[in-house]
């Protein structure tokens, strides 16, 4: 009678497989990597999601991308102090084949700027503008447009 249920505990532990597989999620035979920082999950889960509901690569690829944000005052007025900011986030995507030889690689950029705030009402609209959401979600897009016109020429 032990050996039935210890039988039947080793069979059911085939079935089980984990919930993350090593940091990559995959979709659409492409392999999104981790990308440091929170700013990085954010635009790695805009990627996921795009690439999920897209179906344009037919051979199995792996997405590596680094991203550096760049924040850069400018406007500065007649006290010396900034009242704009540049906002820049460069993304370096990597795409390599099932052979781990890199087929594509390329930076791809946005850029946007904001107000600084310089008195006690305009703090809360500054803080509302510099919403980097919009900015990684347009970096996602570009990094699917660059992917789909190389793959479309690839194939």
């Amino acid at each position: 009678m032990f050996y039935k249920y210890l039988i039947f505990l080793i069979c059911a532990g085939c079935s089980v497989s984990p919930l993350h597989d090593g940091g990559s999620l995959k979709a659409n035979n492409i392999d999104v990597d981790v990308i440091a920082e929170r700013d990085g999950q954010i635009l790695r889960g805009f990627v996921v999601d795009s690439l999920r509901d897209l179906s344009f690569a037919k051979e199995k690829y792996r997405l590596t991308i680094s991203l550096t944000y760049v924040e850069k005052p400018f406007a500065i007025a007649t006290d010396g102090n900034a009242k704009r900011v540049s906002l820049s986030y460069v993304a370096n995507v990597v795409l390599k084949n099932h052979r781990e030889e890199v087929v594509f690689t390329r930076p791809v950029s946005v850029h946007a700027s904001s107000n600084i705030s310089s008195a006690q009402g305009e703090a809360i609209l500054s803080l509302y503008g510099r919403d980097n959401g919009a900015l990684l979600k347009e970096l996602g897009r570009r990094i699917l447009e660059s992917l789909k016109v190389f793959l479309s020429n690839e194939s």
